[in-house]
């Protein structure tokens, strides 16, 4: 099975990319332009939508993703 990102919005795929970078919730809000907790939000749904429990799974997800 092929992963894929389409399960998330467009916003929702640019959070996952830094979140990718491994920058701190704060550091992720500071370079999107919004508040913390816009991006712990993001976040809890990336997770949830990506079925991942944690930052490390979402960003393996991604990776697998970027290598695909």
């Amino acid at each position: 099975m092929v992963k894929s990102t389409r399960l998330l919005t467009k916003r929702e795929e640019e959070v996952l990319a830094v979140l990718a970078k491994g920058l701190l919730y704060k550091e992720m809000a500071v370079q999107l332009g919004v508040s913390l907790d816009t991006v712990k939000k993001h976040c809890k749904n990336i997770y949830h939508k990506l079925k991942v429990r944690n930052r490390t799974e979402a960003t393996n997800y991604f990776n697998t993703l970027k290598a695909a």
